[in-house]
């Protein structure tokens, strides 16, 4: 079985994919320096938000997310740490009333809660929606996220263009819950990335479009697994700080600031 195998099912009439990896992490042979002091400078942690409790597999998510939605424009909801990511990304968001919930407590399976009412730690009625430029963007949502037993982003690509964003803004808000089958169109990719950092929260990813992305899916975890074995079989020789920066590009398949 591929590190990273989704299982498939149409579900409100869209297709649904989901990454449950329980216990088994994508990346299975980590860094032994992700256990030990880091000097001053950019760190596993800064440049990717990989430490050692959520290891390189975060760097795996985040190549992946960025790689299946390319060429559609990214907009972003970290669920409930709204100031926090403003802050980290520096500029604000559109506010929604709506955010995504997953929850992740069984290895297995995940409780799809779908669009609950928006929330943050200042605002308890109102979700925050951020553009993403880059891949960094991503890794600063995780930095303003990854702060409890169990973090959330969920990522709406969609089709280019303000008409598209006000669309989609106008979709997350007001007092009728929103449909996940409405919310996104054509070619639309919604994605939830969920990440367990405490005993009994795991990780999940939930793919979700009107498009069959089986195969795109499968191309990428092919690709994936090719790379996590060539990370793998390198890296106990990765001397320092600096030398595991330079393998993650190639484990994540993606550099950070490229769009």
């Amino acid at each position: 079985m591929h590190p990273l195998h989704f299982q498939s099912s149409k579900e409100q009439g869209i297709n649904v994919h989901r990454y449950l990896p329980g216990t088994r992490t994508a990346v299975t042979r980590h860094w032994p320096g992700l256990f030990q002091d880091w000097p001053p400078g950019p760190t596993p942690f800064t440049e990717y938000a990989v430490n050692n409790n959520n290891m390189e597999e975060v760097a795996v998510y985040t190549g992946l997310v960025w790689r299946l939605t390319a060429g559609l424009a990214r907009y972003a909801i970290p669920t409930y740490y709204r100031d926090e990511a403003a802050l980290a990304l520096g500029r604000e968001p559109v506010l929604v009333d709506w955010e995504y919930d997953i929850e992740a407590e069984d290895p297995h399976a995940v409780r799809d809660n779908g669009f609950v009412p928006g929330r943050s730690t200042t605002d308890t009625s109102r979700a925050g929606l951020f553009a993403l430029s880059t891949p960094r963007d991503l890794v600063r949502l995780l930095h303003a996220v990854l702060l409890d037993a169990t973090s959330e982003i969920t990522v709406f690509a969609v089709a280019p263009g303000q008409a598209r964003l006000e669309d989609l803004a106008a979709a997350l808000s007001g007092a009728s819950r929103p449909s996940l089958p409405l919310v996104i169109r054509d070619e639309d990719v919604f994605v939830d990335l969920t990440i367990g950092s405490d005993i009994d929260y795991y990780d999940a990813i939930t793919v979700a479009s009107h498009t069959d992305l089986r195969p795109r899916l499968d191309e990428l975890a092919n690709d994936f697994a090719r790379r996590i074995e060539t990370y793998e079989t390198r890296v106990a020789s990765l001397s320092d700080v600096g030398a595991f920066l330079g393998a993650v590009p190639d484990l994540s398949g993606i550099d950070l600031d490229t769009r």
